[in-house]
């Protein structure tokens, strides 16, 4: 698969190294900026990961998840 082409949302998890070493694009969805900004951090690809606080239990908070454009990659 071409990663390249691909946008990948991981939800309730702070981790997607894989998907970003294949070139992937990644969303990280997740309650805690905390643990958000610490996988910002340590994964060092700004324009390739993109982070979102989102609980999944409101489905609002889910609607706009999906409504966001993708952030323009590096």
């Amino acid at each position: 698969m071409d990663m390249d082409k691909q946008r990948i949302l991981i939800v309730g998890s702070s981790s997607g190294r894989r998907c970003l070493e294949e070139g992937a694009g990644v969303i990280i969805a997740g309650r805690g900026e905390a643990k958000l900004s610490a996988a910002r951090e340590e994964f060092g690809r700004p324009g390739a990961l993109e982070t979102a606080v989102v609980d999944i239990s409101r489905e609002g908070e889910v609607a706009a998840l999906f409504e966001r454009p993708p952030a323009p990659r590096a």
